[in-house]
This record gives C-alpha cells, sequence and structure tokens, in this order.
C-alpha cells in the first residue's frame, strides 16, 4: 500500500510539468511586473472574499465518506475576483504549453531568476513550473 502511494505521488509531480499552463501575459510585461501584480491581485481576492467554510457539511461528508476535506464555498468567487483583477491590470489569459525541454527552459527562459527580462509571448512560447511552483516563460526552437 505505501508503494503504491509512494509511486502515485511520483507520477503525479512527473506529469505536472507536461500539463498546458494557463497563466496571464501582456505585452511588454517584465516578469517583476507579472510578480507583483500576480501577488497583489491574489491579496486582494483573498481580502474582498472572505473564506467561507460550512462545517456541518463537511462532517456530513466525513461521515459518508470516511474522509474529512475542508470545502471553501468562496474559492469560485476569489477564483474569479484575481482573474477579474488582472485583467484590469491590461492582462490576458493565454494558455501556454508545457515546454517539451524542461531543463533548457528552467535555465534559459525568463523566471524568477530573471525578473526584470521582458517576456515576450510568441506561437513559439510554452511555460514551465520551477521547483518551487512559480511559472517560467520560454520560446521553444
Amino acid at each position: 500500500m505505501k508503494k503504491t502511494i509512494i509511486s502515485f505521488a511520483m507520477a503525479s509531480i512527473a506529469l505536472t510539468g507536461c500539463v498546458a499552463q494557463e497563466t496571464f501575459v501582456k505585452k511588454s510585461m517584465k516578469y517583476s511586473d507579472f510578480e507583483r501584480d500576480r501577488a497583489e491581485c491574489e491579496t486582494k481576492a483573498s481580502q474582498e472574499v472572505a473564506v467561507n467554510r460550512s462545517p456541518g457539511a463537511e462532517l456530513a461528508v466525513a461521515l459518508l465518506t470516511g474522509v474529512y476535506q475542508t470545502q471553501d464555498a468562496n474559492a469560485p468567487a476569489r477564483i474569479r475576483n484575481f482573474e477579474s483583477c488582472m485583467l484590469d491590470k491590461g492582462y490576458q489569459r493565454v494558455e501556454l504549453p508545457s515546454c517539451t525541454n524542461a531543463a533548457e527552459a528552467r535555465e534559459n527562459g525568463i523566471g524568477p531568476l530573471k525578473a526584470s527580462q521582458e517576456v515576450e509571448i510568441t506561437s513559439n512560447s510554452c511555460a514551465v513550473l520551477d521547483g518551487r511552483g512559480r511559472i517560467i516563460f520560454h520560446k521553444q526552437s
């Protein structure tokens, strides 16, 4: 059982890099501006839409399924609030394919370690996550 859980966790981590990444971009965007705006919008959304957990419903689900999970009824509203904030700042939502060579993308792409550089999104652009889950933008050859 323990080996199955570990195998599943490792497979999940490996597949994370294979999924297209939905993000926000805008013309002449520097990575540092993207990170600042994203953090500001996340904070704003968290402050404006409170967490709403219903302990009664969570306990009922736990009794029926044997699994206790916290549910936040306001999570969809908080996500919409965040997205609206990013759109108001001039960003557009895009879905970038996963980079075929993740190691090269992490080394040469524009991300947290190259925050002052401008991100240019083209038809060859792709995305990969760094070790901390932050997005790195890259142009594939």
